[in-house]
């Protein structure tokens, strides 16, 4: 089968994220008009990738997917309708209604897939809306060599480059072929490629948004450096406060939970960074994220007006319940934060157990430390009450806490 680089008859809309891998939409005049129907999308590609895959959302997670692949014989392609859950594997998906039509297959280091969907209307995922100007999709692609199956749900490794884009379907609506990819004459029809190369990672120039490796490095960073701050140094340093084992571990508390605000700053913009392209600005993990982040910022503040108070009137103040109440929700929301994100991302069980067991381990230790800390203050304030004088070195800070 030879590929002519044309025009098909029908309308259509192309983006090509690389010089080897295009992506083709066309809406038929009777889907646009009645909001339902069949859509059809071409995915083209060199054979230097394992696999390729073109999808409905704007990210992972609740996506419609289609993964493109080597048939058995070699010499055409499968299609595999997929859904996303997060950053795991989508598994194949048996609601979605598709036919692989004429023009597909595989020929001079080109692999194509003229794909009719008859509900991708609507999925468990979204929907889309076809009065719109334009609709977001997702991409990505794995290098590596052919998997020659027909299997719907091969197991498939980590993509090496992925993005996010846009298409103006305005460009796309109109016609009524039942293969906008074939020319009159019958030709397959497919974008210039450049399919040259062997098959790895090369120097391309396209319009990448992320790869895997700095997407992946991201995601990594964004989850060790926030669980760092919330199952270890801001309870650290405020369980350090409760003990008063030496003086002056009011300084070095001070010291750690600004050191702990700094860090979570960075993996705050690394959180921002990955989740607006992927449109998951509004779900529970990013918005709590930036809560704390908005109350933290605070807190140095308050914790001084805190102590300023307390060194002063030798009492607590509005400062005191506020600093101390922002605080202690703020390491328990944290805490719990970290779990949202974990499902966010789709995490398996091992990873949703480990973190279950240090969070939980770090919050009951904390929580009983606060309360052995506010135990012990009122039984000073109760000795002071009954005129027992305390002369023991500390004493102001202690009753501070």
């Amino acid at each position: 089968m030879a590929f002519k680089a044309s025009t098909p008859d029908a309308q259509s809309v192309t983006s090509c994220p690389k010089s080897d891998i295009c992506y083709r939409l066309s809406i038929p005049s009777r889907t646009t008009s009645t909001g339902s129907g069949d859509i059809y999308f071409q995915i083209a590609a060199s054979t230097r990738y394992q696999w390729v895959a073109l999808g409905q959302g704007t990210g992972m997670t609740g996506s419609n997917m289609f993964v493109m692949y080597t048939d058995a014989s070699g010499s055409n392609t499968t299609v595999s309708p997929r859904f996303g859950t997060g950053h795991v594997e989508p598994q194949h998906d048996t609601s979605t209604t598709i036919s692989v039509l004429e023009g597909s297959g595989v020929s001079n280091g080109t692999m194509v897939a003229n794909v009719r969907c008859s509900n991708c209307a609507t999925w468990q995922g979204g929907a889309m809306n076809f009065s719109s100007r334009s609709t977001s999709w997702i991409q990505a692609y794995k290098y590596g060599s052919a998997l020659n199956t027909n299997d719907l749900g091969a197991s498939i490794s980590q993509h090496d480059g992925e993005g996010v884009f846009d298409w103006d379907i305005s460009q796309a609506k109109g016609g009524s072929s039942s293969n906008p990819f074939i020319e009159v004459n019958g030709t397959p029809s497919l974008p210039p490629l450049q399919t040259g190369g062997s098959s790895g990672p090369s120097s391309d120039s396209g319009n990448d948004q992320t790869t895997s490796g700095h997407s992946n490095a991201f995601l990594y960073a964004h989850a060790a450096l926030a669980c760092i701050v919330f199952v270890a140094l801001l309870p650290g340093g405020a369980i350090l406060v409760r003990l008063s084992i030496f003086g002056g571990n009011i300084w070095i508390h001070a010291m750690i939970q600004i050191f702990s605000f700094m860090m979570y700053m960075v993996a705050v913009g690394l959180g921002i960074y990955m989740a607006v392209p992927q449109g998951i600005v509004d779900k529970y993990h990013p918005i709590i994220g930036l809560i704390l982040l908005g109350l933290l910022f605070f807190q140095p503040f308050l914790g001084w007006q805190h102590h300023a108070s307390f060194c002063k009137y030798q009492r607590r103040s509005i400062w005191s319940y506020i600093h101390l109440t922002i605080g202690r929700t703020a390491i328990l929301l944290g805490m719990v934060n970290g779990g949202l994100g974990l499902l966010l991302t789709g995490s398996d069980v091992g990873s949703y157990a480990a973190y279950g067991v240090c969070a939980g381990f770090v919050g009951i230790v904390y929580v009983g430390a606060a309360t052995w800390g506010e135990c012990r203050r009122a039984q000073n304030a109760k000795q002071r009450e009954l005129g027992i004088a305390r002369t023991q070195s500390g004493e102001v800070f202690e009753n501070e806490k």
